[in-house]
């Protein structure tokens, strides 16, 4: 008898020894996994000075650039960081964006003349990374529009707060081009209210410009400037990762947000474009720019004399194809 009560005492011994193994297991795992949640909070906790900042790179844009941070203040962007790449003893940013500067909404980055190209953005995400939660990398033509009901242009704010956007590293949202309305020289009305038509039939309108957000590695851009590298979480303004394609998504998305480009304005505006050439200084033949102006805008005799009046030059393609339709 004492022998059966010794072996039931034996096997309760070792029962009790192995539940109490399995708590102990079980307390390890609990603790080990608030230690990892505690971690990756902290890690993901970063207190960004702003929520959301612009990033430009310009040159001759004094015109258009207090219309821009008005635009983009009005859906919730709080800071401007433009790297101003006028040519030396010609205009700069902070000729009119005084106020701005010294208010604390404008950072100008002075890089007069160099020849970085869009590159500098890495330049730029690198200096602000750690003060942005988002930053933007657009153009000064180039207008985000973020709509969930259809006749509401929202704030980036609201837009990323969306839980879709969520595991989102960068976010790329396809241009939409809009043609000169037919005007052919500068005038002091908005871009919005000079510009009203889109035109969907643009090839052009497959390239993406893209937000990222703050506190990743870099640099971000290396093959292009318009879509972040492939080791990132790269989404579509649908929050749904996208595909990789070289600056391109397509076909284009505009469901939930899309980029209004006015990439001629008028006639006029295009041909200071041409001389003032592509951010770091390249240049094409104007005859060459010309003809993509009219191959995305309604031709016009009048336009086709301010283009000729302003390069003191004659296209001569043109006049050949007007005297054929006499």
């Amino acid at each position: 008898m004492k022998i059966i009560l010794q072996k039931h005492i034996l096997i309760i011994n070792k029962n009790f020894q192995y539940h109490i193994i399995n708590k102990k297991n079980l307390y390890f795992k609990i603790a080990l996994l608030i230690i990892i949640l505690y971690l990756f909070s902290k890690k993901n906790s970063h207190n960004f000075e702003f929520f959301f900042c612009f990033c430009g790179m310009g040159r001759q844009e004094n015109l258009y650039v207090r219309e821009l941070i008005s635009y983009y203040m009005s859906i919730g962007v709080k800071k401007f960081i433009f790297a101003d790449n006028n040519l030396p003893n010609t205009e700069k940013l902070s000729d009119v964006l005084q106020d701005y500067i010294n208010n604390g909404t404008v950072d100008i980055i002075e890089i007069f003349g160099d020849s970085y190209g869009q590159g500098f953005y890495n330049t730029l995400y690198k200096k602000y990374r750690t003060r942005c939660k988002w930053l933007s990398f657009f153009d000064f033509d180039e207008y985000l529009v973020m709509h969930f009901e259809e006749s509401r242009n929202i704030t980036v704010q609201e837009f990323l707060a969306r839980p879709l956007f969520r595991n989102c590293d960068a976010i790329e949202f396809n241009w939409l081009m809009y043609t000169d309305n037919n005007l052919l020289y500068y005038d002091n009305r908005t871009l919005l209210e000079r510009f009203t038509e889109p035109n969907y039939k643009n090839y052009a309108n497959r390239f993406v410009k893209s937000i990222v957000r703050g506190n990743l590695k870099t640099p971000i851009f290396r093959n292009s400037v318009h879509q972040p590298n492939k080791f990132i979480r790269l989404c579509n303004s649908l929050g749904k990762l996208a595909d990789y394609y070289p600056d391109c998504l397509i076909p284009p998305i505009y469901k939930y947000g899309y980029l209004i480009h006015f990439n001629t304005k008028s006639a006029e505006e295009y041909a200071k474009k041409i001389v003032r050439g592509y951010p770091g200084g390249y240049h094409e033949s104007p005859k060459k720019r010309v003809k993509l102006f009219f191959k995305h805008n309604k031709f016009s005799k009048e336009k086709l004399k301010v283009f000729e009046d302003f390069f003191n030059m004659t296209f001569d393609k043109y006049h050949q194809s007007i005297d054929n339709n006499i």
